[in-house]
This record gives C-alpha cells, structure tokens and sequence, in this order.
C-alpha cells in the first residue's frame, strides 16, 4: 500500500498522457510548435531540439521530435544537421534565419521513417525529407492560443 500525497481525483479530469509512440512511415503535414537549443549531456556540444505537431490527418495532434547537432566535435553530424535546418528553413520558405521560433507554427511536409527499436530504446522516427506544404488546412478548429506576428499582432492558428 502506498499513500498518495493527494487524492487522485478524475471526476471532470478527462486529460490522459501524449502517445509518443512511433508514427507509421509516410508523409505528413505539421508545424513546429516549440524548440530549444540545448546542451549535450557529454558538454561537448550543442543540439537544437524540435518539437513538431501533425496537423492533418489520421494522425493529428500527434507530436515529433527532431534533435539537430549544430555543434558537435565530429564534422559529419555537424554537416547532416546543417543539411536538415537548412530543408527545414526552404520548407518553411526562409532564406534567412537568425531564431529557431521563425520557423514555428508554418505548415510543412515531412517525409518519416520508423527506426526500429533495440534492447535499450523502443521504436522512433527519424525525418528524411522536408518539403514546402502548397495545400490548405481542411479542418479549422476553434484557436485556443495565439501566435506572434510581424507588427505585433496576434494570429489565430487552426491547429491549435
């Protein structure tokens, strides 16, 4: 027996977990909706983390993660993460960009394959290809958040 620190309590409490198992191969529409760059845990480098949210689909609101090694001592992960931003910032139809947060809340395609899972790690994706979205969102949800835009101003964002 264990006692809690406070009674469970689901009356009305109809929130349950995130499902962040892997998403089946295939393409897929989504937003950036958070990113951080962060340090490794050896401290030898740094990573920008991605938080990405499919916004049409079978599988919307579901969520993705991509970690890009911008600075890293082997050159290759360095040059792979280059490369991926770099899709990443065409798709989002940036040429230029100095804060991972004008790259959120942009519909773009992202192309996924499943890594299989080993003795220590269950199953993941990893993205092979971002492309611009040319589509329109189909299902407008009432917004429950607002994001910035240029002068100020809110925009309301039916993925939300």
């Amino acid at each position: 027996m264990a006692t809690l620190p406070q009674a469970a309590n689901t009356d009305g409490n109809k929130e349950s977990m995130n499902d962040f198992s892997a998403l089946p191969a295939g393409e897929y529409t989504a937003v950036i909706i958070k990113s951080q760059y962060k340090e490794t845990k050896a401290k030898t480098g740094h990573y920008l983390q991605l938080q990405f949210k499919v916004i049409e689909g079978e599988q919307k609101g579901r969520m993705l993660f991509e970690n890009l090694n911008l600075d890293n001592p082997n050159p290759i992960a360095v040059e792979i993460a280059n490369k991926e931003l770099n899709s990443i910032c065409q798709a989002c139809g940036k040429a230029a960009v100095s804060d991972s947060e004008e790259l959120h809340n942009i519909p773009i395609r992202m192309t996924l394959k499943v890594d299989k899972a080993t003795a220590t790690q269950p199953a993941s994706n990893s993205a092979t290809k971002f492309e611009a979205y040319d589509g329109e969102i189909t299902t407008v949800e009432e917004p429950t958040a607002k994001a910035p835009v240029a002068g100020g101003k809110a925009k309301k964002l039916p993925w939300d």
